[in-house]
C-alpha cells in the first residue's frame, strides 16, 4: 500500500460538524495506539484496522479523548486526520473483503484449497497466522455461512424466541448526519437506545440516505437493547460444533462485518457471502440460530466474556508471542497455547474455554 497516493492535503481545513473531534486529537491518538500496537497482519492493514479503533476512541472518550466523546465521528475524519484519502483507504478495506469473497467462490466451485490464502498465495487479511492452519474448504464455508447470518436481526430474533435469551440487535444504515443532528440525536444515542418502533419516522425523516456525500456515514441503528454477543465465543463455538475450518471461517466471517463499515459501496457482505455459499454446506438457518445463541453473553457472565474487536483478536501479546485468534484456534485444534488475558481484561482465555466447555455439556447434554 502505498501512501504518497493516498495523502489529502486538505485534510485538517473542512468545517467540522457538532460531535465530531478535533483532527489534531485523532491524529494522536492514532500515533499513540500505533506506537504500543503490533497486530499479527502486515502494516498496511494494521493501518486500515487500527483507524476504525480510533473512531471508536472518539465515540467512547477512550485514549487520548479522556472522558471527551465525539459521538458523530466517522472513518472518514480519522482517514482525514491522518492526512489519507478517505476514496482510497476504503477501496483498500473492499480489496480484503473481494479476496475472502473470491476464497468462497473458489470453494463453492469445489476447489481443494488448503490454506486461507489468497490466488498467490498470501493470507487473507494478510494474516501470518493463516498459513500455518491447515483448512478444509467445506469447513470454511461452514465458518463463514453461520458465521455471517448469526448477527442478522432475524436470526437474533428466532435466537431470541427459541431458547428465550434477551439478545439486543440492530443494523447499519447510511445516515444523513444533519438530519441526525436536526433530530436532536447523535451517533452514541442510535447505537446504544432501542429504535425498533421508531425506524418508520426516521425514514419520513430522510435520516436513511440512499447514497454517500461527504454528510452521509454508514452507522450501526441498534433495534432492540439487550444482551450482546462474543465475537470470541463465536468463532469457538463454530469451531467446537463443525471442526477447526469453520473457526477459521467465523473468523473471517467476522472481519468481512468490521471492514465493511467503511467501503465504497455499503451493503451487508458477511450475509452475503453467507448466500453464496449456502447451498455447498450442510446447515441451515437453525445452525446459525444456534451459534447466535451459544455466543450470546448470558446476563451472569455480562463483563465477564471477551467480545475482542478484529484489532484485539489479532493484537500480539508481546510476554506470549500469540494473539486471541491463534489461542481460539490452537485450542479448538487441541494443539498448544499460552495463557493470555483476553479483550479488556473480561478473563484469561483459560477461564473463557473452561466457560466454552459448560456451555456445550448444557447445549447437548
Amino acid at each position: 500500500m502505498s501512501h504518497h497516493n493516498r495523502h489529502n492535503k486538505h485534510a485538517r481545513t473542512q468545517p467540522r460538524l457538532p460531535g465530531v473531534a478535533p483532527p489534531d486529537t485523532l491524529y494522536e491518538d492514532y500515533a499513540a495506539l500505533d506506537a504500543k500496537t503490533t497486530l499479527r497482519c502486515t502494516a498496511d492493514v494494521e493501518e486500515l484496522i487500527l483507524m476504525q479503533s480510533i473512531e471508536g476512541h472518539a465515540h467512547e472518550g477512550h485514549g487520548l479523548f479522556h472522558g471527551r466523546k465525539y459521538a458523530n465521528t466517522t472513518i472518514d475524519d480519522v482517514a482525514r486526520a491522518l492526512r489519507l484519502n478517505p476514496d482510497d483507504v476504503k477501496e483498500e478495506r473492499q480489496l480484503l473483503i473481494d479476496e475472502i469473497r473470491e476464497f468462497a467462490e473458489r470453494a463453492a466451485a469445489g476447489e481443494k484449497l488448503r490454506f486461507a490464502v489468497n490466488a498467490d498465495g498470501r493470507p487473507l487479511l494478510r494474516c501470518g497466522s493463516l498459513r500455518n492452519v491447515p483448512i478444509d474448504p467445506v469447513g470454511v464455508m461452514k465458518g463463514l455461512y453461520a458465521g455471517g447470518l448469526r448477527d442478522g436481526v432475524e436470526v437474533r430474533r428466532l435466537a431470541n424466541r427459541r431458547y428465550g435469551v434477551d439478545m439486543g440487535y440492530g443494523e447499519c444504515h447510511l445516515v444523513d448526519q444533519e438530519v441526525l443532528h436536526r433530530l436532536g440525536m447523535d451517533g452514541y444515542e442510535l447505537a446504544r437506545r432501542g429504535h425498533e418502533h421508531e425506524i418508520e419516522r426516521f425514514r419520513d425523516a430522510g435520516l436513511f440516505a440512499e447514497n454517500g456525500n461527504e454528510h452521509v456515514a454508514y452507522m450501526y441503528v441498534r433495534y432492540k437493547e439487550g444482551l450482546g454477543a462474543s465475537d470470541d465465543a463465536a468463532i469457538v463455538m463454530a469451531g467446537k460444533l463443525w471442526g477447526l475450518s469453520a473457526a477459521v471461517g467465523c473468523f473471517l466471517a467476522d472481519a468481512v462485518d468490521t471492514l465493511e463499515k467503511y467501503v465504497p459501496q455499503y451493503s451487508d457482505q458477511d450475509s452475503e457471502i453467507a448466500e453464496l455459499v449456502a447451498e455447498h454446506v450442510e446447515l441451515t438457518i437453525d445452525d446459525a440460530v444456534d451459534l447466535a445463541y451459544l455466543c450470546s453473553i448470558p446476563e451472569e457472565m455480562d463483563g465477564k466474556l471477551p467480545d475482542d474487536s478484529l484489532r484485539h483478536m489479532l493484537q500480539i501479546d508481546r510476554k506470549q508471542d500469540q494473539c486471541a485468534l491463534e489461542s481460539h484456534l490452537a485450542y479448538v485444534g487441541d494443539t498448544p497455547y499460552s495463557p493470555m488475558v483476553l479483550d479488556h481484561g473480561e478473563c484469561t482465555n483459560v477461564e473463557f474455554y473452561d466457560y466454552i466447555e459448560r456451555r456445550l455439556i448444557e447445549f447437548r447434554p
